[in-house]
């Protein structure tokens, strides 16, 4: 009996993922953070992001994929939340650079004041590095939280946003940079 139940919950493990849903995720920061970056005293550029994850690229939490990999839908936000200050990014070399690495994303459903709600938390590792060496380095807690009938896409944007803001109000960070 017991071999019957553990084959039954690995079929399970190894069939769940072709089941889950792929959703459009087409990010646009919609933030105001005030963060000026048009004055930055060295050339920047954002990395590509890597996933530490250990499952597929487009996992984005239980039971949800996204059309393009995590990795680049968060490379995405973070020029886009450096674009949105008047940052101008460099294309390769630059005397700086934010490297972003994806430690985990997790969905939960919670109560927050008796609406049931999605909440997306994606931990993303960054660090801007320059001259060969790790300057600045933090974990990035994305999370975001909106209730179940605003749908997943809206979670993983409340995220993003969240991702930047705690990234752009870094007084550690914008002393390394400006």
């Amino acid at each position: 009996m017991n071999i019957r139940k553990s084959i039954f919950t690995a079929l399970i493990f190894i069939v769940s993922p072709a089941f889950a849903a792929e959703i459009n995720v087409d990010y646009n920061y919609a933030g105001n953070h005030n963060t000026d970056f048009s004055n930055l005293r060295v050339s920047l550029a954002v990395a590509e992001v890597t996933d530490d994850r250990g499952s597929e690229a487009n996992h984005i939490a239980e039971d949800y994929t996204a059309n393009v990999p995590l990795t680049e839908i968060i490379q995405d936000a973070l020029i886009q939340g450096f674009e949105h200050g008047g940052a101008e990014l460099a294309d390769g070399d630059a005397e700086m650079q934010i490297a972003g690495r994806i430690i985990s994303s997790q969905l939960q459903t919670v109560d927050r004041g008796g609406v049931e709600s999605l909440q997306l938390t994606i931990r993303t590792n960054v660090a801007l590095q320059g001259n060969g060496r790790m300057i600045w380095e933090t974990t990035l807690f994305g999370r975001g939280t909106v209730p179940v009938d605003d749908g997943i896409t809206t979670a993983i944007y409340a995220a993003l946003d969240r991702m930047i803001r705690e990234l752009v109000n870094d007084d550690y960070f914008l002393i390394e940079i400006q």
